[in-house]
């Protein structure tokens, strides 16, 4: 007969059900530190190593290869040599693997892309200065634009690789790490194994007492379990944690791509096994917990045929246990989201959705810009990831024939989007509605599917200089060292250079002329246009010429402090609207109009060239119509119109903003005599607008009428002048073979 206390029995339910709750909960602590410093023991050897290995090796052998042909003569039959197509195929393969296994961010991944297709450019570019035999200053002039192409801060190939790496490592960094959750999973599974040793102790003495048993031998295997698994893994984890420690310091500096993933793969041997010791702690937790069981079952059931007492019931403790219960199903479900948190890396994205966007605006106009994006994802909680190069051509072809187009592209011209054509999505009554004002000019045909909507617009037929020189113009202008002519655009160079030849020709024969032209259907050897580049060279002069093709398109007559050293030396400069973002804080710029000052120009013309950025959409989700939606909207363009946050606002009057885009829909009251207004007037007047020439060409026309400017402009006298006409003309004709849409329209 059982003499022991009434209350023996319950008590023995309650620590068997306190045992089992408190096993599941320091073996789920357990399990989730564990692994949470052991899961990424796999991805950093097999995924994180290799990505950043990938990428610093293309970022060495494109350095490399641009550094075996600077300073090198080579010759015309050898053309670039096999030492750079090796570095340069090698940077390639490199660049595939990279975009095949990164572990940059979102945005990380995006401009990993671009680096990517701004190889071509680089590549384009290398080639021409090869090609360029005999002609010293338009070699250079070529290995300059493609250096400008590899290594222009923020929007070279070189430092974009180079914040590819700078995310690569702030992954790594995250999966080597030993942070503040983990020291908390940690310390709580120590506690918790504290409490379930405490726990089995409590039980030990307990049965020790009431049954006169000196020990149960179940209770203590899994005392003995709880003692040997706690410090087994925490050796183990400190391992990995080591190895990992040591390899984020391998790959923090790598001089030798080659050799470092052999020594991170050293490094690592053997954390693999010891991460996968997480999968047998669930076992570990099982086997404990039948010891419990086993231990405390057989006196649990010595008690259920004891003897029934009389007298006074024991007060029921439902409400005690319904709490303990609670708390430690409370405490299982912590250790269920922590375990989560770990495995998942943190909370998802909630977001309702992510747009990619690519232009060709770098600098201050990117900065802009995305003023704009970050204004859109703020307000509908969706992220914008922009990516800018001047590449745009070649990376936005790179990526349509991968399958993998940007949500959103803005181009240069309709010209250029009607290559998209099968590939843009037709936008709705809603999208163009910004056209109603502007149809004649702004789409290809009346009835057409709108699937472009210009968004930005500059004012092409002006030229720059001081306030302070208003009256000499004239004088100036006679002088080529007083033009600020840069040719340099990096993937893009000599386009300033055909933003000359077009306004002269527009002011010069008019727009009739300059229309047939731009359509192909006038010759370049025409007396027209062969004269507009006669007069372009003439103006600028032999040693202004070629100087030019040494100087970057921002080379103005207001640098910014510290770009330049020396003294600009000019005090003209015929440039877009948009050349202001380039000009030092508070210069005091005004401009006249070109036909004031170009040679032989008519001075009653009344029609202006311009040029257009066009949004289009790829993209098939929501968030990607939606962000189309706000940029041709109202409240883009007055973000876009606003200062800078920085509050630096270059050549401002009172109430003006120097850097403000212009659009075809948008006007805001400014200042009457404010350089802005002036803008402004010019583009909404009852004047002809002319869209750049060279923007409604096919682009492999444009693409030989900028070259043909720097061929130009390294001699310019007549018989370069016949040869680079000779050679536009013949690619006129082939492009003339090739079936394409009807004229577009170049003026309204």
């Amino acid at each position: 007969m059982n003499t022991e206390p009434p209350g023996t029995r319950p008590y023995l339910i309650r620590r068997l059900a306190a045992l089992l709750i408190a096993t599941a909960l320091a073996f789920g602590a357990l399990m989730a530190a564990y692994y949470g410093v052991g899961r990424n023991a796999a991805a950093v050897t097999d995924r994180t190593a290799p990505a950043i290995v990938e990428v610093e090796a293309a970022r060495k052998a494109l350095n490399e290869s641009y550094t075996s042909l600077a300073g090198k003569e080579t010759a015309e039959a050898e053309g670039v040599g096999e030492t750079y197509g090796a570095d340069l195929n090698a940077a390639r393969q490199h660049l595939v693997q990279a975009g095949l296994g990164t572990v940059a961010d979102k945005e990380g991944r995006e401009t990993l892309r671009t680096a990517t297709g701004q190889v071509s450019s680089y590549d384009f570019l290398i080639q021409q200065a090869a090609r360029s035999t005999g002609n010293d200053t338009l070699r250079d002039a070529y290995l300059g634009y493609a250096g400008n192409t590899l290594r222009k801060e923020g929007s070279g190939i070189v430092p974009r690789l180079e914040k590819v790496q700078l995310s690569q490592r702030e992954a790594l960094a995250d999966e080597t790490s030993f942070d503040g959750l983990l020291w908390f999973l940690w310390i709580t599974a120590y506690v918790l194994c504290a409490a379930l040793v405490w726990l089995l102790v409590d039980t030990q003495r307990t049965l020790r007492r009431r049954f006169r048993r000196k020990l149960s031998p179940p209770l203590v295997g899994a005392t003995a379990l709880v003692a040997l698994v706690l410090p087994l893994l925490t050796f183990l984890s400190s391992q990995i944690q080591h190895s990992l420690r040591l390899a984020a310091g391998k790959l923090g500096t790598i001089s030798d791509p080659a050799g470092t993933l052999p020594h991170v793969e050293k490094i690592m041997n053997g954390t693999h096994w010891r991460a996968a010791v997480a999968s047998w702690i669930p076992l570990a937790a099982v086997v404990l917990a039948a010891l419990v069981v086993a231990g405390l079952q057989p006196r649990i059931e010595e008690y259920r045929f004891g003897k029934v007492r009389h007298g006074p019931r024991p007060r029921p403790r439902t409400l005690t246990r319904t709490r303990m219960y609670r708390a430690g199903a409370g405490l299982l479900a912590l250790c269920l989201v922590l375990l989560g948190s770990v495995v998942n890396g943190g909370l998802p994205d909630l977001r309702e959705g992510r747009v990619t966007v690519l232009a060709s605006w770098t600098g201050d106009e990117e900065k802009r810009f995305r003023e704009v994006l970050d204004r859109f994802g703020e307000k509908e909680d969706i992220e914008v990831i922009y990516q800018g190069t001047t590449s745009l051509r070649d990376v936005l072809l790179s990526r349509v024939d991968s399958g993998d187009a940007p949500d959103i592209a803005i181009l240069p011209s309709l010209g250029e989007a009607a290559e998209y054509t099968d590939d843009l999505r037709p936008l709705g009554k809603g999208l163009a509605e910004p056209l109603k004002d502007y149809k004649p000019l702004w789409t290809a045909e009346d009835d057409a599917e709108v699937r472009a909507v210009p968004v930005k617009v500059s004012l092409k037929s002006i030229v720059w200089h001081d306030k302070a020189r208003s009256r000499d113009l004239t004088t100036l202008a006679s002088q080529g060292a007083r033009w600020c002519a840069g040719m340099g655009g990096d993937a893009t160079s000599g386009w300033p250079g055909t933003d000359w030849i077009e306004d002269i020709l527009l002011q010069r024969s008019g727009k009739g002329t300059y229309m047939a032209w731009a359509r192909g259907e006038l010759p370049w050897a025409s007396e027209q246009v062969r004269e507009a580049w006669r007069l372009f060279g003439e103006r600028l002069g032999t040693g202004p010429a070629r100087t030019a093709l040494r100087q970057d398109y921002t080379h103005g007559p207001f640098p910014k402090p510290g770009e330049r050293s020396d003294a600009p030396g000019c005090e003209l400069q015929h440039q877009g609207s948009f050349i202001r973002t380039t000009y030092r804080d508070g210069a005091d710029a005004t401009f006249t109009p070109s036909r004031d000052l170009l040679p032989e120009a008519d001075r009653t013309g009344t029609a202006r060239e311009i040029s257009a950025d066009f949004a289009t959409l790829f993209g098939k989700s929501a968030a990607a119509e939606k962000l189309m939606r706000f940029l041709t909207g109202q409240e883009a363009q007055r973000i876009w119109a606003k200062p800078l946050p920085d509050g630096k606002d270059r050549t401002a009057a009172p109430g003006e903003d120097p850097q403000r885009p212009f659009f075809l829909t948008y006007q805001e009251d400014l200042p009457e005599d404010s350089v802005n207004a002036r803008v402004d007037k010019e583009l909404h007047a009852r004047a002809p607008l002319c869209l750049d020439a060279s923007d409604v060409m096919p682009p492999r026309m444009r693409s030989a009428f900028q070259h043909g400017v720097l061929d130009y402009l390294s001699s310019p006298d007549a018989p370069t002048l016949k040869r680079v006409l000779d050679d536009l003309d013949a690619v006129r004709a082939d492009t003339a073979k090739t079936p394409h849409a009807d004229p577009p329209r170049v003026c309204n």
